[in-house]
């Protein structure tokens, strides 16, 4: 008995370790039972139900339960994040060696009870990382409940803005954000303390709620500050009022009576009329494609006999041009519906026309000078998906912006597919320049964020490129340098890097920019080896360089330029050999062997630049990347067994020598700490000041002009400024003297000199005999803005001494 239960046991220990493994070898998307374009929210929702039956605290009996919930929790952490999906995407496991997260791990009644709070709700829309952004500058109105998962308050709250996003779907959008997985946005938008509620308003700053968390308060707090209209009409303004706005139709109210205008209850219907505010729902359903306006028949029945609804209180639709007076029945529609959003729909689907449908000839003539936001249509329905009511309402949201909204007919056209490329229902922006110059659209179908779309797409330089743009492995047209995004449409950081895309081909002029969709033309990414996507690369003419930032614009940019014009060496074991090993004498170089991959090595490239740029003119800096083809055998002979590591080789004393390496060994990689180490190692004229230096006022006795930096070990800003002070000294070698003093080591110099903060800059004019001109506090520490201060002082002084010495000559010449 005791031998079977050893077995069972060993048995049970076998089957969980291979469980374990099972879970270590499989794909991290098949793990999680989702494809690989899976959006933040499937993820999530594919985690929750995984962790709800695989968590220990459901299996006790299982002693690997542990090891394999922080295998999913691992992976979910992963593809959670955009940059480490990315790297998981291209290199694999291999690439997350250095990003190890998902150790740790909630309760059970944590995934149960508050993991994901509103990823089962249609009406809310959780928002995360682009999709955010996006929203909020799309031109519509949202409502967004910033909330933690940890917070008691947000669950409470949660029954509430449920019933409240029913509600007011389509009057305005509801929204919400975990702040737990989304901090940056949260932080970005002020958020301390959660939930926290804030309405966006197109063109107006956030307003942030601070009432009761009741459905009726919130409905208040919407309905005050959303800009809607709901025009009380009666005899002696009606003339005015319809004069003043021609453009729409009208949509009214019929009333026998105003029996209640407050918001107090919530009774929605007055008898067979709308309450006010469902008459101002409505107003906000319709903002941009009719006015919205009531009638009380009591008091003003001429108007309500003159359009022909004296038999029926309720609210009717007239065409443009006919209200009061309509002269055919086809003119007026009566609504069935008392209900906002009834009536809302029954308008959109009955009463507002298509997009329009234009030619060939008509587009290419249209594109020529104006942007356009198109819809190619290549299937018999899809133009019954073309008439959703959302996609009516962006003519109306993009007319302010001067960009038309029309549609084509490709399923009888070839030429959509010759001349765009396009086989399948597409959406594109011209932008304004030939019908060769577009983007095609990958998000979702959403009037939000097409808006957004067509606004940022027609004034970004950012195309849509097909194999005819490429040739010989090059770009065709390369009168500029390309950087180009290989991408596919399903892939969620593809679609997050598209709006950055857009930012930085605003900001940089020098170079284009262009997308490329693998899934379409997968011969051009395999003749560039394109494995993972987003891939994107900057071709210039021959030379193409992979990018390995971080997918922002300011990163995509600091690239860029750091290529045109680098501030570091690129170097290949060849370079290496010719510029390192083989430096002149008086010549030192800073050097970071790094792996394209690596995690702290890619964190570490905008200050790895900042610091080039510190350093020019007095160190040399280079780059090694120990994971390109053919770099790894050179690194290893070097010695290099892990990444980043930094190597400063000094400067040689004569032709001959050949002085070790010394490698950085400090745990802060930014750029003043690496740039102040690197000076360490170079001869400057930074003078580290003692006592005996300074006379009894506190003053240099040393008669030269100096620029002091009174510092503290223990200051940050300190730190920060120290190589930009060693920096300074090399422009004013031989004509100003410069030191430091540690105020915590001398006290008493940095009190007689007036120090109260740190760190403090303060220049000593030259003595002029015994004296010296009073000093001069430098308050700030931007290193060109001292320079220029320094300049101007120094210039006074040597024009004066030149007086002096001309005056003194012409004494002794007329003696």
């Amino acid at each position: 008995m005791i031998k079977y239960q050893l077995y069972t046991c060993i048995a049970w220990l076998l089957l969980s370790n291979c469980a374990v493994q099972l879970l270590a070898e499989k794909d991290f998307y098949e793990v999680l039972g989702i494809t690989k374009d899976a959006t933040n929210k499937e993820i999530r929702k594919a985690f929750k139900k995984l962790a709800l039956t695989m968590h220990p605290d459901k299996n006790i009996n299982d002693p690997e339960a542990h090891n394999k919930f922080v295998r999913i929790n691992e992976i979910y952490e992963v593809l959670k994040d955009e940059e480490m999906r990315k790297k998981y995407d291209k290199y694999g496991e291999e690439g997350l060696k250095d990003d190890k997260r998902g150790g740790r791990y909630e309760s059970y009644n944590y995934y149960r009870d508050e993991f994901g709070i509103y990823d089962d709700d249609p009406e809310v829309v959780t928002l995360d990382g682009g999709d955010f952004e996006a929203s909020i500058h799309s031109g519509e109105v949202w409502f967004v409940n910033f909330y933690s998962p940890r917070c008691s308050h947000c669950h409470q709250l949660a029954p509430t803005w449920r019933k409240f996003a029913e509600e007011f779907s389509g009057v305005v959008n509801i929204g919400a954000v975990n702040c737990h997985d989304n901090h940056w946005i949260c932080s970005n938008n002020g958020i301390r303390s959660y939930p926290s509620l804030v309405l966006f308003v197109k063109n107006e700053r956030p307003v942030k709620y601070q009432g009761d968390r009741s459905k009726k308060d919130l409905t208040r707090f919407v309905m005050e500050h959303v800009n809607v209209e709901v025009v009380d009409l009666w005899d002696s303004n009606i003339e005015v009022e319809i004069a003043e706005k021609p453009k729409l139709p009208w949509v009214v109210s019929f009333c026998r009576s105003e029996t209640d205008s407050s918001y107090e209850d919530d009774d929605e219907i007055e008898g067979d009329c709308p309450s006010r505010i469902t008459r101002r729902k409505i107003a906000g359903l319709m903002s941009g494609l009719a006015n919205v306006g009531s009638v009380d028949c009591g008091s003003s029945p001429e108007i309500c006999r003159g359009a022909n609804v004296t038999k029926k209180s309720g609210v009717y639709h007239f065409a443009v041009g006919k209200f009061p007076e309509p002269t055919d029945e086809s003119d007026v529609h009566y609504f069935q519906s008392l209900d906002a959003k009834e009536i809302h729909t029954e308008f959109m689907e009955k009463l507002v026309p298509g997009l329009n449908s234009v030619s060939q000839q008509k587009l290419e003539k249209h594109v020529k000078n104006k942007p356009a936001l198109v819809f190619l249509e290549f299937s018999e329905d899809s133009q019954a998906d073309q008439k959703e009511t959302s996609l009516k309402k962006l003519p109306k949201l993009l007319q302010d912006h001067r960009i038309s909204v029309v549609k084509i007919d490709c399923f009888s056209e070839p030429w959509c597919n010759e001349k765009f490329h396009i086989s399948q229902d597409s959406t594109l922006v011209f932008k304004g320049k030939g019908i060769s110059d577009f983007e095609v659209y990958h998000g979702r179908p959403s009037v939000a964020e097409l808006s957004m779309f067509a606004q940022e797409s027609s004034k970004a330089r950012l195309h849509t490129l097909n194999p005819s743009h490429f040739k010989d492995g090059m770009m065709v047209e390369n009168d500029k340098p390309w950087f180009v995004d290989f991408f596919a449409p399903w892939c969620p950081p593809c679609k997050a890097l598209l709006p950055e895309l857009r930012k930085a081909s605003q900001s940089l002029n020098s170079i284009n920019f262009g997308t490329i969709d693998c899934t379409n033309f997968q011969a051009v990414c395999s003749e560039f080896g394109i494995h993972s996507y987003p891939t994107t690369m900057l071709f210039n003419n021959s030379i193409i360089t992979e990018y390995t930032g971080h997918h922002n614009s300011h990163g995509i940019s600091q690239f860029v330029q750091d290529l045109i014009n680098p501030p570091y060496e690129h170097l290949t074991p060849k370079t290496f050999e010719a510029l390192v090993q083989r430096r002149e004498p008086g010549v030192t170089w800073v050097v970071d062997f790094y792996a394209n991959w690596c995690g702290p090595c890619r964190a570490m490239l905008p200050d790895w630049r900042k610091m080039s740029k510190m350093l020019a003119g007095v160190i040399k800096v280079g780059a090694v990347d120990c994971a390109k083809a053919g770099h790894s055998s050179f690194c290893k002979k070097q010695l290099v067994d892990s990444y980043p590591e930094i190597r400063l080789y000094p400067s040689k004393k004569n032709e001959h020598s050949n002085p070790v390496y010394d490698t950085y060994e400090g745990w802060n990689r930014q750029a003043h700490s690496l740039a102040a180490w690197a000076l360490e190692n170079v001869p400057n004229g930074v003078v580290t000041m003692s006592y005996s230096d300074f006379d009894n006022n506190g003053q240099p006795k040393d008669k030269s002009a100096w620029l002091l930096d009174f510092f503290t070990p223990w200051c940050g800003h300190c730190h920060a400024f120290a190589p930009k002070f060693m920096m300074l000294s090399f422009k004013f070698t031989d004509r100003v003297k410069f030191g430091k003093i540690d105020c915590q080591s001398m006290p008493s110099i940095c009190s007689k000199n007036g120090v109260r903060a740190y760190p403090t800059i303060q220049f000593y004019p030259p003595k002029s005999g015994s004296s010296r001109p009073g000093k001069e506090s430098i308050r700030t520490q931007d290193p060109n803005e001292i320079q220029r201060i320094i300049e101007s002082q120094m210039k006074q002084y040597e024009t004066k001494e030149a007086k002096k010495q001309k005056s003194k000559k012409k004494e002794k010449d007329e003696l």
